[in-house]
């Protein structure tokens, strides 16, 4: 029999909560949902929950930065007038680098958020939640930060992701690098940060494990250069039947024309991951992208059809990259602290897989105003979201992959045409 704590049971044992590894350098670290809100009512509907959300609008990821952003104040503008909980958020630009996404996760800290919605980039993510997020026990999910690293993370349990690792987008990178172009040997170029050589690093490994290939170089690029020609002699040197390109929309739009001014994109195949997947990269180059394909984290949880109507009716423009990430990662958060009952990370922490386990009344997109009310009175909910179903194993990883194999296409509706999906 599984025991499913209530949030009475929860609220008991957030101060005894294990902090494992992190237990002598949180000794001297005010606790949020103690002093800073001890005139915050605790339990029941009428109470505010408190939620920081960090994004990247500025940067390599401002592209999809405001449509995360968006994405993570949905469930507020949508349902906060038909609860009796009010939300009270904050929304810090990471500007895509990890110094400043320090520097406002910080921010959110000094001004008593409990949880937060991202950071996004998985470098950003490492950064912000090791050196604030953590030692100040501030429960955070990143709908974007997909480095295998973050698994391994000594996080006290305070850390989760909607988004699904890349460990699993590498196996289904080197099966698509053999499937469909028959590809017996690779060389791949990354950005110099933990996503990139992660993710490099994982593709090797299925690529030549499983698929039986070779990789012939493994180059890392800084983003934004002036040039990528010594980076793609290097990458190029041993002929290898394609080119893995690990980074984001600065760097291919540089080195997509480098490669083609070279005259080499007739001879060799390009797969690309979901960080180059901005349609405005047909804008940014003076050659042409069709042709290049990629694998990008597919959004299809049972709850996709109500968000994405949702989302079109609040912002009139389709969701994209990571959307119903962000929107699942607000959903759970504000059900956990709703569940918790009180603006206090440990507490928060300890209902996130109360939240989204069953048994439990199923809340999805549709019904996240009466999951609110419900989980406030101390009920059992399982969030079923529009991302995923949204189940979190021990590492706070979310558990499936399914994900879509796309192209640029230049004359399709915003310029990206979805090949099929897949499964790893």
């Amino acid at each position: 029999m599984t025991f499913r704590p209530n949030r009475r049971e929860l609220l008991v044992g957030a101060g005894t909560a294990s902090l494992g590894g992190l237990a002598g350098c949180l000794s001297d670290v005010p606790v949020l949902g103690t002093d800073e809100q001890a005139d915050d009512s605790v339990g029941g509907t009428d109470r505010t929950l408190k939620l920081g959300i960090l994004s990247p609008l500025s940067g390599g990821l401002e592209g999809i930065g405001a449509a995360t952003r968006d994405a993570a104040l949905l469930p507020i503008e949508r349902f906060e007038d038909e609860t009796d909980l009010s939300i009270d958020y904050q929304v810090g630009d990471t500007e895509t680098s990890p110094s400043a996404g320090v520097q406002s996760a910080n921010d959110l800290v000094n001004a008593g958020y409990p949880m937060v919605n991202g950071p996004l980039a998985s470098d950003v993510t490492l950064q912000a939640t090791q050196q604030v997020l953590i030692p100040y026990r501030v429960v955070n999910c990143s709908a974007g930060a997909t480095s295998p690293t973050i698994t391994s993370v000594n996080d006290a349990g305070l850390s989760f992701r909607t988004a699904l690792s890349d460990s699993l987008q590498a196996v289904a990178l080197a099966e698509q690098a053999v499937a469909d172009f028959g590809a017996e040997s690779a060389a791949s170029l990354y950005v110099d940060n933990d996503y990139g050589w992660q993710l490099t690093q994982s593709f090797s490994q299925a690529f030549e494990s499983e698929q039986d290939g070779t990789v012939t170089a493994k180059v890392a690029v800084t983003e934004g250069a002036d040039s990528y020609d010594d980076a793609l002699d290097t990458a190029l040197a041993d002929d290898p039947d394609l080119l893995v390109v690990i980074g984001y929309p600065d760097t291919g739009a540089q080195l997509f024309d480098d490669l083609a001014d070279r005259g080499a994109r007739d001879d060799v195949d390009v797969l690309v991951t979901e960080g180059m997947q901005e349609s405005t990269l047909h804008e940014r180059t003076e050659h042409s992208l069709d042709g290049i394909r990629g694998t990008a984290p597919l959004a299809s949880g049972p709850g996709y059809d109500e968000f994405s109507e949702q989302y079109v009716d609040a912002y009139d423009e389709e969701p994209g990259l990571f959307t119903a990430h962000s929107y699942d990662a607000s959903a759970v958060l504000l059900l956990a602290n709703a569940y918790a009952g009180q603006n206090d990370g440990t507490a928060i922490r300890n209902a996130m897989r109360s939240v989204t386990y069953t048994p439990g009344e199923t809340i999805t997109p549709a019904s996240l105003a009466e999951g609110l009310e419900r989980a406030a009175q101390g009920e059992n909910v399982a969030y079923e979201g529009a991302s995923s179903s949204v189940t979190f194993d021990e590492n706070g990883d979310v558990m499936g992959a399914n994900f879509s194999y796309w192209e640029f296409d230049e004359q399709a509706d915003g310029g990206i045409t979805e090949l099929e999906r897949v499964s790893a």
